[in-house]
C-alpha cells in the first residue's frame, strides 16, 4: 500500500536476482514484476507503483469490500457490499488508466470480472484481461462479443457520473435490454 513497501519488494528481487546469478543457477531476470491493487491507498497511488511495475493487477472482491468498509461475510452489512457503487467504479477507473498512462497492462481478478455487465463497463475503461470462474465465462464472452467497444464507452461515460449504484445499475441493464443483449444478465437486486 506504500511504495516504501514496493521498493523494499522489488530491491528483495533483484538480491534474489543477484543470488541466483552467483550460485549459477538459471534463471530469467526479465520475469515481469507486478502489483495486486487490493486496498484504496494503493488504488489511489497506482500512477506512483505503475511506473516501478510490469504490469497491476486489481483483486475486486477486497478492494471493494475495503473501499465501502463492508465486511461481505456478514450478513448484518453485506447488502451494501456493491462492484457497482460510483466510488468503486472510479477508483477501478483510476487504477487501469494508471495502468495506461504507464503503458502496462491492467487485469482484474474477483467476482466482479465475471459479471456480464460489469464486463461491458471495464472493457470500456481499458482492463486488458478479465479472470473469472470458468462458469461466468460462456456469459461474459458473448456479451463482450456482441456489444461495440465504442457503445461500450458511451455506456461507461453515462453511468461513472451517477451518485447511485442502484441507478448506475438500472441504467446499464436497461441500456444492455435495448441493444437486445440482455439474455445474459443477473436479475436485479
Amino acid at each position: 500500500s506504500s511504495l516504501s513497501e514496493l521498493d523494499q519488494a522489488l530491491e528483495l528481487v533483484r538480491e534474489t536476482h543477484r543470488e541466483l546469478a552467483k550460485e549459477g543457477v538459471e534463471f530469467n531476470p526479465h520475469v515481469p514484476v507486478g502489483g495486486m491493487i487490493e486496498v484504496p491507498a494503493a488504488a489511489i497511488s497506482a500512477d506512483l507503483f505503475a511506473r516501478k511495475l510490469q504490469f497491476l493487477s486489481i483483486g475486486t472482491n477486497d478492494l471493494i469490500q475495503y473501499t465501502l468498509a463492508i465486511d461481505r461475510i456478514d450478513d448484518e452489512v453485506n447488502y451494501l457490499y456493491d462492484p457497482l457503487h460510483p466510488s468503486v467504479l472510479r477508483l477501478i477507473y483510476r487504477v487501469i488508466k494508471a495502468g495506461q498512462g504507464a503503458g502496462i497492462p491492467v487485469s482484474m481478478c474477483g467476482e466482479m470480472a465475471g459479471d456480464p455487465a460489469s464486463a461491458v463497463l471495464l472493457m470500456a475503461m481499458g482492463c486488458d484481461v478479465l479472470s473469472m470462474n470458468a462458469t461466468n465465462l460462456p456469459k461474459v464472452k458473448w456479451l463482450l462479443r456482441q456489444i461495440k467497444l465504442s457503445d461500450a464507452k458511451a455506456l461507461l461515460d453515462e453511468v461513472i457520473e451517477l451518485d447511485n449504484p442502484h441507478l448506475v445499475l438500472s441504467t446499464l441493464h436497461l441500456a444492455l435490454r435495448g441493444m437486445g443483449l440482455g439474455k445474459v444478465l443477473s436479475q436485479p437486486r
